[in-house]
């Protein structure tokens, strides 16, 4: 009754008022993701870690068929130097050992070419609450949304994926060429390419040398292993159901296998040949691109861009990914001297830091990227652009409007640089956003050149929504179509809407 009345004192109170409160708190108490490392501590049985294998376990992976009994499937999957699995029938429970021949291993990406993104819990396009994901991103697939069983498992995968990347890109590997289409292929000899698997259909796990072996991790994290270890084994001792067959929309889209021929980008060659140096280092002829801050890298540089994340750096090969035509004319239309304008403007005024050059090491580059491009350290400010977080975006966010109404693309990635929000709306003109004014844009003069797809591309790739609404309730492509915008314009929207 005392509680009740709120009339607890002393250590009463004391003791209420420590209660954990959130369901975070409440799983901290209890040590409640500690349960599989302690369960598979006090197992009498142990099992051996696979050779070549750097992560696997079960995830469950969301369906995108809309004809699927169930949302989210759990499998096992297998991540490795190479690239990322999941085992297709059979079972994969200690009593069925032996029977496990039929287990079929299908391939999802090669590391080389895909990317992953944490999916934060509390954003806005997510509302479902969702915990512990990740999306596996790869230019040639379709997005896979993935949920770990818990934070330690969520770190490891995330982490392991991060880290093949990086040593993939470090060591300048590509892709099998059997896997590419034939304009894609490298320009090296098949035989000089080590393909992890030779079959993707092989049940067994193969050798894959001594880069990934259980005694060694080559990523320099030896926790990385041992930390995923425990969760493993808890895992494999209490996975008595039957493992699930492909019964949602999981098969692997055949555009990596296709023979189909396909035509590399003829503006490929004009963009390598305008950025002849590494944007952060200096690097003789990179050959890998961040589409959304439109400059070239090196292989090194480009692995450092990975791991910021593709909300700072959407990272692609621009020999090995096909790109498009509108992300080709962006990156003709800024690249590295353009944009090393914006972001290195103010590298003269701060002190202790170089740039650095191709022979240093990668931690000089990495920190030297990270403070260019995710802490924006050598954006230059003048006095009347304010100091307060929301006085700059309020300015930056009208100039980006601006310039997205001219097809200027220098000024709207100089004001997406300093702070401008792609979901700034101008209520003065029907509530538009600097996609929607971008899409009825057109030459202010006849004959003279217009870059509005160049622009509306920066925009999409910087997180602009095609399907946003403005005050009329008119999508971006509405707006094209009722104001009258290019037909090019049009055109390139509704194969962006599709």
């Amino acid at each position: 009754d005392a509680i009740r009345d709120g009339q607890g004192t002393g250590l009463g109170q004391s003791m209420i008022a420590d209660q954990p409160t959130s369901l975070e708190e409440i799983e901290k108490e209890v040590k409640l993701w500690d349960l599989p490392r302690l369960l598979a501590e006090s197992s009498l049985y142990r099992r051996d870690p696979t050779q070549g294998v750097v992560v696997e376990g079960w995830l469950y992976k969301k369906s995108t068929s809309r004809m699927a009994l169930n949302t989210w499937n759990k499998r096992w999957f297998v991540l490795d130097k190479g690239g990322v699995y999941y085992l297709k029938g059979g079972l994969l429970s200690d009593s069925s050992r032996g029977q496990n021949d039929s287990l079929e291993r299908v391939k999802i990406c090669d590391i080389v070419l895909c990317t992953v993104r944490e999916v934060i819990e509390k954003t806005k396009g997510n509302s479902g609450g969702l915990r512990f994901c990740f999306e596996i991103i790869s230019p040639n697939n379709k997005p896979y949304m993935l949920q770990a069983c818990g934070p330690q498992e969520f770190r490891v995968w995330v982490e392991g994926i991060r880290s093949a990347i990086e040593k993939q890109l470090a060591q300048g590997h590509v892709p099998p060429a059997s896997i590419l289409p034939p304009a894609m292929k490298p320009a090296r000899r098949t035989s000089d390419i080590q393909n992890p698997f030779d079959e993707v259909g092989n049940s067994s796990f193969g050798s894959l040398g001594e880069d990934f072996s259980s005694g060694h991790n080559s990523f320099g994290n030896r926790k990385l292993m041992e930390g995923s270890e425990a969760a493993r084994q808890n895992m494999l001792q209490n996975s008595s159901t039957p493992f699930m067959r492909d019964e949602d929309d999981m098969t692997v889209m055949t555009s990596m296998t296709s023979n189909a021929p396909t035509s590399r980008n003829p503006l490929v060659g004009k963009i390598l040949d305008a950025n002849p140096i590494c944007a952060d280092c200096g690097a003789a002829s990179p050959d890998w691109a961040s589409l959304n801050l439109g400059v070239l890298l090196c292989i090194e540089c480009s692995g450092v861009h990975r791991s910021l994340g593709v909300h700072v750096s959407k990272v692609r090969s621009v020999r090995l990914d096909e790109l498009s035509d509108a992300e080709a004319r962006l990156l003709l239309a800024l690249g590295n001297k353009k944009a090393n304008s914006i972001w290195e403007a103010a590298v003269g005024v701060q002190t202790g830091w170089r740039k650095p050059q191709a022979g240093d090491s990668r931690k000089l580059k990495q920190d030297w990227i990270k403070s260019k491009f995710l802490w924006k350290g050598f954006l230059e400010y003048s006095s009347d652009d304010g100091r307060e977080h929301e006085d700059r975006e309020e300015k930056f966010s009208k100039i980006l409007y601006d310039a997205a109404r001219d097809g200027d693309v220098y000024a709207a990635a100089e004001a997406l640089a300093k702070g401008g929000n792609l979901e700034w709306k101008n209520d003065a003109e029907d509530g538009n956003t600097a996609l929607h004014v971008c899409s009825m844009g057109g030459p202010s003069a006849p004959g003279k050149k217009w870059l509005g797809i160049e622009c509306a591309e920066l925009l999409l790739q910087n997180g602009a929504k095609i399907d946003a609404l403005n005050n009329q309730q008119q999508s971006v492509l509405d707006c094209a179509v009722i104001g009258n915008g290019q037909r090019e314009m049009i055109e390139y929207l509704t194969g962006r809407s599709i």
